[in-house]
């Protein structure tokens, strides 16, 4: 079952998809001067792809990754190799 907030997050990243799905189009109808749109259209695309498939998730990830405990798990996983090596 979907929570709320998942369901908040991954309808922001439909509407981000779109809205990046319309930057690219409307970049092509112009006289070719729209690239600086599609600059910004397609991260937003992309942004909204990811938020759209993974939900909350992927906000958490982010700030997982940002911090500086983000080789916790890699480390913790070496130290307890290393133990059972030495037994």
């Amino acid at each position: 079952m979907i929570r709320a907030g998942d369901r908040l997050w991954r309808a922001a990243g439909a509407i981000l998809l779109i809205t990046g799905g319309l930057a690219g189009a409307l970049s092509d109808l112009g006289d070719g001067e729209g690239s600086a749109v599609l600059l910004l259209g397609f991260p937003l695309a992309m942004l909204g792809l990811v938020l759209a498939v993974q939900g909350r998730r992927a906000p958490l990830a982010i700030r997982v990754e940002c911090s500086r405990h983000r080789l916790l798990p890699e480390r913790l996983h070496a130290r307890r190799a290393s133990r059972r090596h030495e037994r």
